[in-house]
């Protein structure tokens, strides 16, 4: 018997069992009731669940987080926005593993029906953990500045929007620090650009040291950060300010044979958020306080007040 002949003459039952146990993708049918019916391997694999535990015993509502996600579900299925009615396709949600861990999956399904009366559905699908993970990679890597580990540029502009609104809406305090490194061309230029990139990853790794989770650093480019500090109003956004550049100064010396001792320091302007303020008016605030600083030699830390610095001399 030739092999197109043994496939024609194949038991359908058989070859449909097989074709459910060997497919990649999780395959789950329910019945009217919403009681699972088959329940394969791959399913198995990414539910954490097995058959024997399933098959006529659980519905399917109990691998969605909600009832309310169930409802969704259904409600999509009959409508016409996903391939139906009577269908979904590539439709994303969050099913629950035995284990109680919430897993994003993709699936595709369908109703079945019997003499024109529905009788259950099936679907396949698939883990899209290994894709979101990649996704947030991704993400992270755009949003990141690669040598110092710390948020770019353009993420700054994306954040600073966000935290005014929030301070807005709730009526609470954000402070903007904006600082820049007072003798970086002079270390580039006595010790070579290698140990400027290393005064710059300490900065990175000072703030995240120093600073608190819902506090964001960002490198704003060359040697200028910024630091976006929720909750702290200007008095408490300075003690922050002296704890930095304290951590930084002790941490940031270096020597070599036969050369000066090279210390480094921060020029700090500090910015509060006032009523009604943009973002560019907020960030030229914390920027010109800055300047001030720098302007004053240097190891200085100036607050902001409207477009007047308020001088406070280093230690």
């Amino acid at each position: 018997m030739n092999k197109e002949a043994y496939i024609l003459n194949i038991d359908e039952k058989v070859f449909f069992k097989d074709l459910v146990s060997l497919c990649p993708d999780g395959i789950i049918a329910i019945n009217r009731k919403g009681m699972i019916v088959i329940f394969n391997k791959a399913a198995e694999v990414i539910t954490g669940y097995t058959a024997e535990e399933t098959l006529g015993k659980i519905s399917i509502t109990e691998l969605y987080h909600s009832a309310e996600m169930a409802r969704r579900i259904k409600k999509d299925m009959y409508g016409k926005d996903w391939g139906g009615p009577g269908r979904l396709h590539d439709y994303e949600v969050e099913a629950i593993r035995k284990s109680g861990e919430k897993i994003p999956i993709r699936f595709s399904a369908t109703l079945l029906w019997d003499n024109g009366e529905e009788v259950g559905s099936v679907g396949f699908f698939a883990d899209l953990t290994p894709h979101k993970r990649m996704e947030e990679k991704f993400h992270q890597m755009s949003i990141t500045d690669g040598l110092t580990g710390l948020y770019n540029h353009r993420h700054f502009y994306t954040v600073l929007s966000e935290e005014l609104n929030r301070a807005k809406r709730y009526k609470r305090p954000l402070s903007l620090m904006c600082f820049d490194l007072d003798n970086l061309k002079h270390c580039n230029d006595n010790y070579g650009h290698l140990e400027g990139d290393r005064v710059l990853r300490l900065v990175g790794d000072t703030l995240r040291s120093v600073l608190r989770q819902s506090d964001s650093c960002f490198r704003y480019g060359g040697d200028e950060f910024m630091v976006l500090l929720p909750e702290a109003n200007r008095h408490k956004a300075f003690l922050v300010a002296e704890k930095v550049r304290d951590t930084f100064a002790l941490r940031s010396s270096h020597s070599e044979k036969g050369k000066d001792p090279q210390k480094y320091s921060f020029s700090i302007g500090i910015a509060q958020a006032s009523k009604g303020e943009d973002t560019e008016s907020f960030i030229k605030r914390a920027d010109l306080a800055m300047y001030e600083a720098k302007k004053e030699g240097g190891d200085q830390i100036r607050i902001a007040r409207r477009n007047i610095g308020k001088k406070i001399a280093a230690k």
